[in-house]
């Protein structure tokens, strides 16, 4: 049970609550909307009831939406990892970029007998994450912590509005890529 909960919690911390409210939000309105256009085309008093009840949902959406908005305004979010903890796995699909703040990663790829090696350490200032997300595919390294490590955390849509609108950084990160790519042994 507490295992369990301390899943959902780390869920949270990392994020996707954002896209779950979002979701829940945009329900909340879209009943509320086909309701009142169920309501108009119909001329149904039923209808006009329930479109009437529902109002509730409207405020709901609303209020969920604004609470997404305001953290959501958060570029950078802190974590902290002890030593030993993955941040990301090898094969799960990219979310968010990490940039260390403090202590070290090791990155490991795995082997063709299930095992793991690892293949360099990255330390305060280093980031990792964006090449999942820039090609749109799953994560080519496991990252664990070496020591007690804090990164800051950038979701996807503020990871690319900096890549979009900041060609000097853009030119950095294709150029970190560049040489990842060519780091990391190729599965076979």
């Amino acid at each position: 049970m507490f295992a369990q909960r301390w899943k959902v919690v780390r869920g949270v911390r990392r994020g996707q609550w954002r896209s779950r409210l979002i979701t829940l939000s945009q329900v909340s309105v879209g009943i509320v909307a086909l309701l009142g256009l169920a309501t108009m085309l119909t001329l149904n008093p039923l209808f006009l009831l329930a479109f009437a009840a529902s109002q509730g949902l409207l405020l709901i959406g609303v209020f969920l939406f604004a609470v997404v908005a305001v953290f959501s305004q958060r570029t950078l979010v802190l974590e902290e990892f002890g030593p030993g903890e993955v941040i990301v796995r090898e094969g799960d699909p990219g979310r968010d970029v990490y940039i260390i703040k403090a202590g070290t990663v090791d990155v490991l790829k795995q082997r063709p007998d299930g095992s793991q090696e690892v293949v360099k350490q990255l330390g305060a200032g280093d980031h990792f994450g964006e090449m999942a997300l820039l090609r749109s595919a799953k994560r080519n390294a496991t990252i664990r912590t070496a020591t007690p490590v804090e990164v800051f955390s950038m979701s996807p849509g503020n990871f690319f509005a900096l890549y979009t609108y900041f060609p000097g950084l853009r030119g950095q990160i294709d150029k970190i890529m560049q040489d990842r790519l060519k780091e990391l042994p190729l599965k076979k």
